[in-house]
């Protein structure tokens, strides 16, 4: 759960330093994809709603947050969003 926690924490540190400061380069924003994925993936190998259900708010929140950078990273993320086993 903790690690969890820390992967979320590092893309929603990026998401509002790009959002403040501007789009970064195409390798910035695939490390972030790549710990979106590692996390959802995490959450459906669990099958525990109560976790997921934890930290779906901020999942959620990642990809709204991201609709105005470029690279594709908008699209990437909220594919992998639609990817999670848990629904509110």
């Amino acid at each position: 759960m903790h690690y969890i926690d820390l992967q979320l924490y590092y893309i929603e540190c990026g998401v509002e330093f790009t959002n403040t400061y501007g789009d970064i380069d195409e390798p910035f924003y695939n490390s972030m994809e790549r710990m979106y994925r590692d996390v959802i993936n995490a959450l459906n190998t669990l099958s525990d709603d109560s976790m997921t259900q934890m930290f779906y708010d901020r999942l959620k929140a990642i990809v709204e947050d991201t609709s105005d950078i470029g690279w594709g990273f908008h699209d990437g993320l909220r594919d992998t969003f639609s990817e999670l086993a848990y629904r509110s």
